[in-house]
């Protein structure tokens, strides 16, 4: 079973929005995101519950269809955002996946109208393979990590 958590932080530094949304499959077996997920406001600092909705979204993922889907775009549902477009200017993104038995964590980036793989200077891509199930203090620090990361690169935070 393969799985991805999708994770969105809102580019900023304090009181910011983060979204964490499961995953399903869509009628022809392609991982979609579930019609629902965590809205939070979250302390920066705060590695553990952040991990914890991580683990509950990871939890509530599955290979089941996802039959019946809301008529609410992602944008409105999770972003409170008028366009997705929007959402790529607004936020950014990581995906936690457990892909062929191995757990992950990917940065992304916008590109355009959508997320793709962030690459560091070195044409890199920033993800991080975990040993074995992080637990949720490793999984909140380490997602943390990349979303500052990010943002410092973005001229977010100094």
């Amino acid at each position: 079973m393969d799985i991805m958590v999708r994770i969105s932080k809102e580019k900023k530094e304090k009181d910011f929005r983060m979204v964490v949304i499961p995953s399903g499959r869509d009628k022809i077996g392609i991982i979609q995101t579930k019609d629902y997920g965590i809205i939070a406001y979250p302390d920066k600092k705060d590695f553990e519950k952040i991990g914890e909705m991580i683990n509950w979204a990871f939890n509530e993922s599955d290979d089941k269809v996802i039959e019946n889907t809301s008529d609410i775009k992602i944008e409105k549902q999770f972003y409170n955002c008028s366009s997705y477009r929007k959402v790529t200017n607004e936020y950014n993104e990581i995906w936690f996946e457990f892909f062929k038995g191995i757990y992950s964590i990917s940065l992304l980036k916008k590109d355009g109208n959508f997320f793709v793989t962030f690459k560091d200077e070195n044409k890199e891509a920033v993800k991080h393979i975990f040993p074995e199930k992080p637990t949720a203090l490793e999984l909140g620090t380490k997602v943390m990590e990349m979303f500052e990361y990010k943002e410092r690169y973005d001229g977010i935070i100094e």
